[in-house]
């Protein structure tokens, strides 16, 4: 069901999310793991500062994880690499009316710098995994996931599923914002693709994109928790927030003395942001108890360092960002 917003409200929304993603990509330098570090700092954020017209609102928290859970499949088209990213960046969306849950719908974002239009990922095991979504095992994603199996099927994968493409030029200044969910042109600096084969299809401003999740016209539909003895789309959505979940205390645990962990040493690299999800959020669990992140503890997101291998088996979890919709209204 589709959120319905007064005029004066969409264009709040759509200044917020304008502004957020201009600031997170404004620097063309910046990698991709650091323009997810900046998405989950940025978005949130803006979004809690919408004040509402009334009968609804929306909040938003974030969690960033530098290192992804990696799966492998039998039927790679290339020997290397062997196991890939399941993604960069996990969007969800819950809806509440009435005191009950009415929607929860996730996208999953593989995020990539691109230089020109048409384009293909670089990685074609990648490609595959997105545009077929074959039977795949959890590997390299600690001891909660690994040797777990997982089937993602549905007429609707390249919703679930989308390529981030990031101009190397850099995105526009939000003091020059460009509406793109109204009028979107073919300087957009961000785009998302759909996974077709040779090269990606269905371009979308990454603006409009994300309006239209926040409306409840992106992604795909999910339940949690999952229906029992599935290991299909539900599943991996519970995968992914539970990993990440079980390696949040791992990180407070290593990260001793600094910033109870949302900022950490070495490899260590987790953050919290925006605030606390509401009592229907998935994410609820990752603030361990804390009543609010306050914008005051971080100047920003942590940087990235740029010889990060990813690899660490131990240390998964994915990036999430989870926006909560609250209609005062009941479910039908």
């Amino acid at each position: 069901m589709r959120w319905s917003t007064d005029p004066g409200d969409q264009k709040n929304l759509v200044q917020a999310v304008n502004s957020a993603v201009s600031n997170a990509l404004c620097n063309s330098t910046d990698s991709e793991p650091q323009i997810v570090a900046n998405l989950v700092w940025e978005l949130p954020r803006a979004i809690n500062r919408i004040v509402s017209s009334g009968g609804w609102t929306l909040q938003s928290g974030g969690v960033f994880v530098h290192a992804q859970p990696f799966v492998k499949c039998n039927n790679f088209p290339d020997i290397s690499p062997s196991s890939v990213e399941i993604g960069d960046l996990l969007l969800l969306r819950t809806e509440v009316r009435g005191e009950q849950v009415s929607n929860r719908r996730a996208l999953l974002l593989q995020a990539k710098k691109a230089t020109g239009f048409p384009a293909r990922p670089d990685n074609t095991n990648q490609l595959h995994l997105y545009n077929s979504w074959p039977s795949f095992e959890y590997v390299r994603s600690t001891k909660f996931l690994n040797g777990k199996k997982r089937h993602i099927t549905g007429l609707d994968l390249y919703d679930a599923s989308r390529f981030l493409l990031i101009s190397d030029h850099g995105c526009c200044h939000p003091s020059q914002p460009r509406f793109c969910h109204l009028s979107c042109h073919s300087q957009c600096c961000t785009l998302t693709a759909s996974p077709t084969n040779p090269e990606l299809s269905h371009y979308r401003c990454f603006i409009s994109e994300l309006i239209d999740f926040l409306l409840g016209d992106a992604g795909k539909a999910f339940d949690s928790p999952p229906p029992s003895r599935t290991r299909k789309w539900d599943r991996v959505i519970e995968d992914l927030r539970l990993v990440t979940a079980k390696q949040r205390s791992t990180f407070v645990g290593r990260a001793a003395g600094t910033m109870t962990g949302e900022r950490g040493q070495g490899h260590v690299l987790f953050f919290l942001s925006g605030a606390q999800p509401a009592t229907h959020g998935i994410l609820r669990s990752l603030w361990m108890g804390e009543s609010y992140m306050s914008e005051n503890m971080n100047d920003g997101p942590p940087q990235v360092p740029a010889n990060w291998s990813g690899e660490d088996s131990e240390s998964g979890g994915i990036s999430m960002i989870e926006f909560i919709i609250t209609n005062e209204a009941k479910a039908e």
